[in-house]
């Protein structure tokens, strides 16, 4: 062989080896962007199931919120009528003539007498007027309240508080369920 078959035949194979790897690379470019986009379209995907689980999240969270409120804005609205209703049922009390007055008031009078004896009584002002007190029985001032009376024993120990309020108080907190259920049930 002569030296230019040589120098031909190293040109042809380097040449050779040259196509070999430039398709090698070319492959390997081709394999890397294959992956570079299904990598990509993962992402998209995990990143568009994020977003939609986050949209539902915050939808969510939008309707409890509102859900809520709407629920505060009710519960607001029912407490200001049960409040409503227990000044109006306190109006009605106060507003009770003066004979129905004074038969309530004689009652509670007796009362009073049988548990406490001899005992002091206050009451409001406007009411004053209508009480007849048995001897032993002493007014013991005025009160600010809408009506009833408050008996203190002589030693003042013991009190009873017959004021209206009261007496609404304890049949507004034993019967307030009943009272609710009647109202909004």
């Amino acid at each position: 062989m002569s030296l230019n078959k040589v120098v031909d035949e190293i040109l042809r194979k380097g040449e050779e080896r040259k196509r070999e790897i430039i398709q090698l690379g070319q492959k390997e470019r081709d394999e890397q962007v294959l992956q570079a986009d299904k990598k990509i379209q993962e992402n998209r995907q995990k990143a568009e199931k994020r977003s939609e689980a986050k949209t539902a999240q915050m939808e969510q969270q939008e309707l409890s919120s509102a859900e809520l409120e709407s629920k505060k804005t009710l519960l607001a609205a029912q407490r200001k009528v049960m409040e409503d209703l227990r000044s109006q049922a306190l109006e009605e009390l106060a507003s009770y003539p003066s004979d129905k007055r004074k038969k309530v008031y004689s009652k509670l009078v007796s009362k009073a007498k049988k548990e406490l004896g001899d005992c002091y009584v206050y009451t409001n002002k406007a009411d004053k007027p209508l009480l007849q007190l048995p001897s032993g029985m002493t007014s013991g001032g005025v009160v600010d309240c809408a009506g009833g009376l408050i008996f203190e024993s002589k030693d003042r120990t013991v009190r009873l508080d017959y004021r209206f309020e009261s007496i609404l108080d304890d049949v507004w907190n034993g019967k307030i369920r009943e009272i609710y259920e009647k109202l909004f049930g």
